[in-house]
């Protein structure tokens, strides 16, 4: 295997790193390096994760404000349903 002796990468790995943030085409030409699109694609993951926490931070803060105001009963009226007369057949 062949191995980038700056960023670690095969070459597969790196066509890998390439697709997932888009720039397969430009890298199968040569316009960026291994080493770029190792760099480019570690910050696109830590960005995904860093969103990831923070929506999963906003939604525990949903659920712990939820949890504070909806501690008493509450009764929900019910419809329930009633066959259609016209839809019934004899």
């Amino acid at each position: 295997m062949n191995c980038c002796d700056a960023c670690g990468l095969t070459e597969s790995q790196a066509l890998a790193a390439a697709k997932t943030i888009g720039l397969h085409e430009e890298f199968n030409c040569g316009l960026y390096s291994c080493c770029q699109v190792s760099a480019w694609a570690d910050e696109q993951c830590l960005a995904w994760f860093e969103a990831v926490e923070e929506d999963a931070q906003l939604a525990q803060q949903a659920l712990n404000t939820i949890d504070d105001f909806g501690k008493e009963a509450a009764l929900v009226p019910v419809h329930l349903r009633r066959s259609v007369p016209w839809y019934r057949r004899a």
